[in-house]
């Protein structure tokens, strides 16, 4: 941060308003705007541009006028969740990793399931809003983002819909959320996507069919930030890992195993709550590798 003031008053007060500021900011004082500062601000004696204003009135209001302008110089990182068919658990796994962004980030799940989505998973009421009526305004998407237990927002896809603008709902999420998680259902529905997506998580199911048609999306796929998971593994025949890495020509980065808390869960509308079993600690090193690519 870079408080930039002639007045040597103003400059003292600002340092002081600072005192409280995270451990991690740093805040120099000068003179003039330095090319290389993150958010600047400014006093009201200086005609610059600035990221902000430092009133001497109200010192207190400075911390979150730098937070929101550190929130939008922030890239929005948007992590796709897909799948080369239905019935591989896109939805479940979309959550939870929302959850996972949560700890550390405003987090918004959008729903481009058209079929079977994160409104059923959750048991939402069919009246409940959806990216439908997201609108263009922050009130408006807020209104139909939707805040579930797990500390993010869901912005719910209508059933009987052709596929969104996507490109308009995600601009519109970017302003509000640091970490946008798209449940995309089957990688067909919107192939856009996954080429801008900072991340791709693609969940297969433990079978030859399933590997198969996950090596036809991963050649359609240009971006190599992929990572490839396989869902509901366990005892019944299925391919082990190193058949399906022979399949699809790539490494598997996670199996992750069937679960009976998941499924009680999931038939009581709800997300594991805790990390005692394999599936949400697999869950949790997944999205530990995402954020820190």
């Amino acid at each position: 941060m870079a408080v930039v003031s002639r007045d040597s008053s103003i400059r003292l007060q600002a340092a002081r308003a600072f005192d409280s500021a995270p451990p991690e900011w740093t805040v120099a004082l000068h003179h003039a705007p330095p090319a290389d500062a993150d958010v600047v601000v400014a006093g009201a004696d200086m005609d610059v541009e600035a990221d902000v204003v430092f009133d001497p009135a109200r010192p207190g209001r400075v911390l979150d006028d730098v937070s929101r302008a550190v929130d939008r110089t922030r890239e929005t990182r948007i992590i796709a969740v897909t799948s080369p068919s239905g019935g591989t658990g896109v939805t479940t796994v979309a959550l939870h990793l929302a959850r996972e962004s949560a700890r550390s980030a405003p987090t918004c799940l959008v729903d481009f399931d058209l079929e079977w989505g994160a409104g059923c998973r959750l048991g939402l009421p069919a009246d409940a809003p959806t990216w439908a009526e997201a609108g263009d305004s922050e009130a408006s998407l807020l209104r139909a983002a939707l805040p579930v237990p797990g500390g993010f927002r869901v912005l719910a896809g209508p059933e009987g819909t052709g596929p969104p603008d996507v490109g308009v709902l995600l601009r519109a999420a970017r302003a509000h959320f640091g970490r946008i998680v798209v449940d995309i259902g089957r990688a067909s529905e919107v192939p856009d996507l996954l080429e801008s997506a900072n991340a791709v998580v693609l969940v297969l199911a433990p079978s030859a069919p399933s590997a198969r048609r996950a090596r036809i999306v991963l050649d359609g796929l240009t971006s190599g930030r992929v990572a490839i998971i396989t869902n509901r593994v366990g005892p019944g025949g299925e391919m082990t890992k190193a058949e399906i890495e022979g399949i699809i020509g790539r490494k598997v980065a996670l199996e992750l195993p069937c679960d009976r808390r998941l499924r009680d869960a999931e038939d009581d509308d709800r997300l594991l709550a805790a990390r005692w079993s394999r599936w949400e600690r697999g869950i949790h090193r997944l999205w530990r590798t995402i954020e820190s690519a």
